[in-house]
Protein backbone atom coordinates (compact mmCIF):
# COMPACT_ATOMS: atom_id res chain seq x y z
CA UNK A 1 0.00 0.00 0.00
CA UNK A 2 1.25 3.51 -1.05
CA UNK A 3 0.13 7.03 -1.24
CA UNK A 4 1.71 8.84 -4.31
CA UNK A 5 1.11 12.27 -5.65
CA UNK A 6 0.99 12.49 -9.23
CA UNK A 7 0.38 16.00 -11.03
CA UNK A 8 -3.63 15.94 -10.83
CA UNK A 9 -3.90 14.61 -6.70
CA UNK A 10 -2.83 12.22 -4.62
CA UNK A 11 -3.43 8.46 -5.06
CA UNK A 12 -3.51 5.27 -3.38
CA UNK A 13 -2.43 2.24 -4.58
CA UNK A 14 -3.78 -0.85 -2.52
CA UNK A 15 -4.76 -4.54 -2.79
CA UNK A 16 -7.84 -4.86 -4.26
CA UNK A 17 -9.46 -6.46 -0.66
CA UNK A 18 -8.19 -3.11 1.34
CA UNK A 19 -10.76 -2.13 3.65
CA UNK A 20 -10.50 0.97 5.91
CA UNK A 21 -11.88 0.06 9.06
CA UNK A 22 -9.32 -2.84 8.69
CA UNK A 23 -6.04 0.00 8.54
CA UNK A 24 -8.00 1.55 11.53
CA UNK A 25 -7.91 -1.17 13.73
CA UNK A 26 -3.76 -1.88 12.75
CA UNK A 27 -2.80 1.63 13.25
CA UNK A 28 -3.01 1.69 17.33
CA UNK A 29 -1.12 -1.87 17.66
CA UNK A 30 1.16 -1.85 14.82
CA UNK A 31 2.72 1.64 15.47
CA UNK A 32 2.44 1.02 19.69
CA UNK A 33 0.06 3.92 20.46
CA UNK A 34 -1.61 3.91 23.60
CA UNK A 35 -5.10 3.09 23.55
CA UNK A 36 -7.52 6.50 23.61
CA UNK A 37 -4.31 8.32 23.80
CA UNK A 38 -4.03 11.90 21.88
CA UNK A 39 -1.40 10.15 19.41
CA UNK A 40 -3.98 7.42 18.73
CA UNK A 41 -7.00 9.92 18.14
CA UNK A 42 -4.46 12.30 15.94
CA UNK A 43 -2.78 9.67 13.93
CA UNK A 44 -6.61 8.14 13.27
CA UNK A 45 -7.82 11.61 12.10
CA UNK A 46 -4.80 11.75 9.82
CA UNK A 47 -5.66 8.80 7.97
CA UNK A 48 -9.26 9.16 7.88
CA UNK A 49 -9.02 12.42 6.43
CA UNK A 50 -6.87 11.13 3.77
CA UNK A 51 -9.85 7.78 3.13
CA UNK A 52 -12.87 9.45 4.07
CA UNK A 53 -13.59 10.73 0.58
CA UNK A 54 -11.66 8.58 -1.62
CA UNK A 55 -12.96 6.72 -4.28
CA UNK A 56 -11.93 3.66 -5.16
CA UNK A 57 -11.38 3.59 -9.33
CA UNK A 58 -11.07 0.03 -10.36
CA UNK A 59 -14.82 -0.74 -8.08
CA UNK A 60 -16.44 1.95 -10.36
CA UNK A 61 -14.33 0.70 -13.65
CA UNK A 62 -15.66 -2.70 -13.33
CA UNK A 63 -18.91 -1.63 -12.10
CA UNK A 64 -20.19 0.77 -14.61
CA UNK A 65 -17.29 1.24 -17.06
CA UNK A 66 -16.46 -2.62 -17.70
CA UNK A 67 -17.80 -3.07 -20.94
CA UNK A 68 -17.54 0.47 -22.28
CA UNK A 69 -13.37 0.65 -21.59
CA UNK A 70 -10.73 -2.46 -22.78
CA UNK A 71 -8.97 -2.36 -19.41
CA UNK A 72 -8.67 -0.46 -16.58
CA UNK A 73 -5.32 1.55 -17.73
CA UNK A 74 -7.35 2.79 -20.72
CA UNK A 75 -10.08 3.95 -18.52
CA UNK A 76 -7.48 5.64 -16.36
CA UNK A 77 -6.60 6.95 -19.22
CA UNK A 78 -9.26 8.06 -21.28
CA UNK A 79 -11.91 8.84 -18.45
CA UNK A 80 -9.82 9.98 -15.45
CA UNK A 81 -7.36 11.66 -17.64
CA UNK A 82 -4.66 10.28 -16.22
CA UNK A 83 -0.97 10.56 -18.34
CA UNK A 84 -0.05 7.23 -19.55
CA UNK A 85 3.06 8.23 -17.99
CA UNK A 86 1.39 7.79 -14.37
CA UNK A 87 -0.31 4.82 -15.57
CA UNK A 88 3.19 3.23 -16.17
CA UNK A 89 4.56 4.51 -12.97
CA UNK A 90 1.85 3.08 -10.91
CA UNK A 91 2.37 -0.30 -12.02
CA UNK A 92 -1.00 -2.29 -11.25
CA UNK A 93 -1.41 -5.50 -10.67
CA UNK A 94 -4.25 -7.29 -11.54
CA UNK A 95 -4.91 -7.59 -7.86
CA UNK A 96 -4.76 -4.31 -7.21
CA UNK A 97 -6.22 -1.27 -7.16
CA UNK A 98 -6.22 2.55 -7.05
CA UNK A 99 -7.92 4.92 -4.80
CA UNK A 100 -8.30 8.63 -5.43
CA UNK A 101 -7.63 10.36 -2.30
CA UNK A 102 -9.78 13.71 -2.22
CA UNK A 103 -7.67 15.09 0.92
CA UNK A 104 -9.00 18.63 -0.04
CA UNK A 105 -12.60 17.82 0.76
CA UNK A 106 -11.91 16.79 4.31
CA UNK A 107 -12.11 19.59 7.30
CA UNK A 108 -8.56 18.50 8.41
CA UNK A 109 -5.94 19.85 6.78
CA UNK A 110 -5.00 16.67 5.63
CA UNK A 111 -3.97 18.26 2.38
CA UNK A 112 -1.59 20.89 4.15
CA UNK A 113 0.30 18.19 6.00
CA UNK A 114 1.50 16.66 3.03
CA UNK A 115 1.35 20.06 0.62
CA UNK A 116 3.92 22.19 2.97
CA UNK A 117 5.82 19.20 5.04
CA UNK A 118 8.55 17.88 2.20
CA UNK A 119 8.10 14.08 4.34
CA UNK A 120 4.74 13.80 4.81
CA UNK A 121 3.84 11.46 2.01
CA UNK A 122 7.28 9.74 3.13
CA UNK A 123 6.09 9.67 6.61
CA UNK A 124 2.76 8.20 5.58
CA UNK A 125 4.06 5.49 3.53
CA UNK A 126 6.62 4.67 6.15
CA UNK A 127 3.73 4.25 8.57
CA UNK A 128 1.70 2.12 5.91
CA UNK A 129 4.80 -0.15 5.34
CA UNK A 130 4.44 -1.10 9.00
CA UNK A 131 0.75 -1.42 9.39
CA UNK A 132 1.49 -4.24 6.69
CA UNK A 133 -1.44 -4.01 4.62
Amino acid sequence: MMILKLSDGYYCKADDNFIYEELEKRISDTLHLRKDSFAEFYTKRIFQAFFQYARDLKKEYLTYYGQEYDSFADYLYKKELMELEHIKILDLSERQTLFKLNINLSSYNADSLIEYEDKGIDILNQALEEIGL
